[in-house]
């Protein structure tokens, strides 16, 4: 096998300049010297061939060489980090690291009971948490720069999945909102309100879209991004929203916002993750979701869905 032309101390400069994109708070992040991790840097350049980097005025910023790159760096570095794991006597799990994505949804109501259940039987084990849309979490957990993840809607059908509940999406306006005062909704009483959605990125615009049918098309959007800021526009009064029902279940009970007259929704909350075999936190952690979840009857098939 050919020795690589650099050193994994260039690779973790770099990753921490893509990180900040700056100098000076990726050397404090090091705790290295500016000069060192820019030498570093561009011995990493001259390694691999390729302008990593541009400066732009006190900051720097990512080539598109450099961001292609620096996604494989991250991978490669957890990969070492899971190494140093196993050779810790992680057999007892008194020690290592776990790194755990979530979008939004599932960062709030799903996740935090299993990771609070995870640190009380491993204490030693240092918990490092991604929040992101499925779509980027399905993707980081692809490239090995996060262990698992847990996310709502459509896993990568290259990852092993296991199905940990249901939520439900649901329409919602605030109370004294015109369409909240309707027994039924048409497409045509929606197009003539604001719809408050988060983005094309996220997997919840793709339920809400089967939910309205093609009145989605017509209606005037407002893309907020996450469902929080989404669901304080509905609170306001800004628009509608299809949001959790565990999200709005506090606001629909106070009188504050109303369920709209149309059908709810529900989609899988899964966890993701890759196949063959983690390190010692990786599956400790996996053991935990899969026989300690919502699901805990479940099983996973050959195809790595969870059966009832």
């Amino acid at each position: 096998m050919r020795k690589p032309a650099y050193t994994l101390e260039q690779v973790r400069s770099f990753v921490a300049v893509a990180e900040t994109e700056h100098i000076s708070r990726a050397a404090a992040s090091l705790f290295l010297t500016q000069g060192a991790v820019t030498q570093q840097v561009r011995n990493f350049e001259r390694a691999v061939g390729l302008q990593l980097l541009e400066r732009d005025g006190r900051k720097v910023r990512l080539t598109d060489a450099g961001k292609s790159l620096a996604e494989a760096c991250r991978a490669a570095l957890r990969a070492v980090e899971i190494m140093g794991d196993t050779a810790q006597a992680m057999k007892e799990l008194q020690a290592g690291s776990l790194h755990v994505g979530a979008s939004p949804t599932c960062a709030t109501y799903y996740l935090p009971p299993h990771l609070a259940e995870f640190t009380r039987r491993h204490p030693g084990i240092k918990l490092n948490m991604t929040v992101e849309p499925s779509a980027e979490l399905n993707r980081r957990v692809l490239a090995g720069s996060l262990d698992c993840a847990v996310i709502e809607g459509a896993p990568d059908a290259g990852l092993l999945v296991f199905e940990l509940a249901r939520d439900e999406l649901v329409l919602v306006a605030h109370s004294e909102h015109p369409l909240s005062r309707l027994r039924r909704i048409t497409p045509a009483d929606l197009a003539g309100h604001l719809y408050l959605g988060r983005g094309p990125e996220w997997s919840a615009e793709q339920t809400v879209h089967d939910m309205l049918g093609d009145a989605y098309q017509h209606v005037e959007k407002l893309n907020l991004g996450h469902p929080e800021y989404v669901r304080a526009a509905a609170v306001a009064g800004l628009g509608f929203a299809g949001l959790a029902k565990r999200a709005v279940a506090s606001d629909i009970a106070a009188g504050v916002l109303k369920r709209l007259p149309i059908p709810p929704s529900l989609r899988p909350i899964s966890a993701i993750r890759r196949h063959g075999h983690g390190g010692p936190a990786q599956e400790a952690f996996w053991d935990l979701l899969t026989g300690g979840g919502t699901r805990a009857s479940g099983k996973i098939s050959s195809d790595g869905r969870a059966k009832p």
